[in-house]
């Protein structure tokens, strides 16, 4: 009965240490939409990147985010939208260079100029 007690406290310290390492992964930003009249292979492929990570889903998100920009390389959101997916994937370097792409293509959208991650990146790197 001990040993049996001791395996099922170590479990579930073993969940709260992986479920915190889970949630401390997400920046706690939202992926971001393209204007009306952006370019619409890359405006459909951005939308549905964004369904799929807020499902969830973001390796689907990521593949989706990287076709929205082949479609449209200039767009600042898309490129923050990659950061947001390979942070989760923890492909923490390739995400600070789009965030940093971001605020370069930002063309003035406070979204992007004003995100807490792009400031912090930015500041830092």
């Amino acid at each position: 009965m001990s040993h049996s007690f001791n395996t099922n406290r170590i479990l579930k310290y073993c969940l709260v240490i992986l479920l915190f390492l889970v949630g401390c992964t997400n920046i706690g930003e939202d992926p971001l939409t393209l204007n009306i009249g952006a370019e619409p292979s890359a405006k459909m492929r951005n939308d549905i990147g964004i369904e799929h990570f807020l499902a969830g889903r973001n390796f689907e998100a990521l593949l989706q985010f990287n076709q929205a920009n082949l479609a449209d390389p200039t767009s600042g959101e898309i490129h923050f939208n990659l950061g947001l997916a390979l942070w989760n994937e923890n492909n923490k370097e390739r995400a600070i260079k789009h965030f940093k792409q971001a605020h370069n293509l930002a063309k003035g959208n406070p979204k992007i100029l004003q995100s807490q991650i792009v400031k912090k990146f930015l500041k830092e790197n």
